[in-house]
């Protein structure tokens, strides 16, 4: 075994290696997300509490999500993945088996929004754009979205299966099935396989961006990276911060309650969790195919196409769905499989094209406090506006109006992301594709 692991180590295309752990970590944090809302609903009728309170345990857990990430995109790159991924693995499966025994809600946001977040975001899908983007210099953003249909494969295998085993042996069973599940897949390949990313300058960036790249050129794999305050002033650091934060805020407002949605629209509870399931399954052909297409028709416009899309696939359902009515959730699974979480994968590729692989993590961390935000905000938000309204009208118009914030943010990096000589120049370091 050692030997072979040093083979795989010693081997010039070793980037496929960390593409197939990437992909397992991507599955794992798939299913997490996606499974929340299935659990929100076994929460809310076991605790016998209102859909805004329900909710608020997946908004915590945003909110630690949020303050995490960027110590977590930090201890990446000190660290290295090799250590903190399983440790990401061990941490989900404590707070998973923890909250299994939760005999009131209180418990659970303690075990599961203040525990939890802290192994979801080590496997989330920032840290899997600040690992693997560097071993693709050339082709980002075909690399990124192959792995990302990890995250959706998580959701068409998790999702349904949650609601089956809900039905079958009950929440608590549930978690505990999936905690165990959730660290054998990741732990183990991750302690034996995993290795550091190549060094790498930036593809483009803004002045600022290349003069980290040309500082952190020469550093080691261990060396310390930039501190939060230096790539704080870059600018286009926080229109991927605005990009991502509005999105998420927008779509999370829906997605916890996505499964309680359909049902309000009159299909059964198995019919959504399979209409959830086959949007995780179509998104991991959309999710490559719209990663590709962003390096040949740039990151904008991909982005502004995937986030109409998918906002229109909800809005389909909200206006004509109905129970008797299958058609409207048919094509809900095709238009938003297609574009599914291509939002967070245009994000994490731009920014890799701004930033140097020895500063990605930092970068990537603070990025993703805006998903974290959106994780925190936007659930409790939607539970809040379907008690005061009692529909999700309210809630659907602020998504919709988020989601033009977060396409104007993210051509807003355009006019901050002006290539320079220096980055022109790939570093001699990188690793072919």
């Amino acid at each position: 075994m050692l030997k072979l692991i040093q083979k795989l180590r010693a081997d010039a295309h070793y980037g496929w290696a960390i593409f197939g752990l990437t992909v397992t970590n991507l599955t794992v944090e798939g299913a997490t997300k996606n499974t929340g809302a299935v659990l929100f609903v076994a929460l809310r009728e076991g605790f016998g509490q209102s859909a805004a309170v329900t909710a608020g345990i997946f908004s915590l857990a945003g909110i630690v999500g949020a303050l995490w990430a960027p110590l977590a995109g930090r201890l990446l790159d000190r660290m290295g993945p090799r250590f903190l991924f399983p440790l990401g693995g061990l941490v989900l499966l404590i707070s998973w088996w923890a909250s299994s025994f939760a005999t009131s809600l209180w418990q659970l946001f303690f075990l599961f929004s203040l525990l939890g977040p802290l192994g979801e975001v080590v496997l989330s899908s920032f840290t899997a754009t600040a690992n693997l983007a560097p071993w693709f210099p050339k082709n980002r953003g075909r690399a990124l979205g192959l792995a990302d249909a990890g995250n959706p494969l998580g959701q068409a295998l998790f999702t349904p299966v949650a609601q089956l085993l809900i039905t079958a042996v009950g929440w608590r069973n549930t978690m505990r099935i999936y905690g165990l599940t959730f660290f054998l897949l990741v732990a183990p390949v991750n302690y034996l396989f995993q290795r550091r990313p190549p060094l790498s300058q930036p593809s483009q960036g803004n002045a600022e961006a290349s003069e980290t790249g040309r500082r952190k050129a020469q550093a080691s794999p261990g060396a310390r990276p930039p501190r939060w305050r230096d790539v704080a002033r870059i600018p286009s650091v926080w229109c991927l911060v605005g990009a991502r934060g509005c999105f998420a805020v927008g779509i999370q407002m829906l997605r916890v309650h996505l499964l309680a949605f359909f049902i309000l629209k009159g299909y059964n509870e198995l019919q959504a969790a399979t209409a959830i399931g086959l949007v995780g399954v179509l998104s991991m052909v959309g999710r490559p195919i719209l990663g590709t297409l962003s390096d040949r028709w740039g990151r904008e416009l991909v982005y502004t196409v995937s986030a109409s899309l998918y906002v229109s696939a909800i809005a389909l359902v909200f206006i004509l769905g109905q129970g008797d009515r299958v058609w409207p959730l048919v094509v809900f699974v095709g238009l938003a499989g297609i574009t599914d979480g291509v939002s967070g994968l245009v994000v994490g590729a731009k920014a890799a094209d701004l930033f140097p692989s020895s500063s990605l993590g930092t970068v990537m961390g603070l990025v993703e406090m805006g998903r974290g935000l959106g994780f925190a905000v936007g659930p409790i938000l939607g539970g809040l506006l379907f008690d005061l309204y009692g529909n999700y009208l309210a809630a659907f118009s602020s998504a919709l109006v988020l989601a033009l914030v977060a396409v104007c943010c993210i051509w807003a990096t355009r006019f901050y992301s002006k290539p320079s000589a220096a980055t022109a120049t790939p570093s001699a370091s990188q690793t072919r594709s």
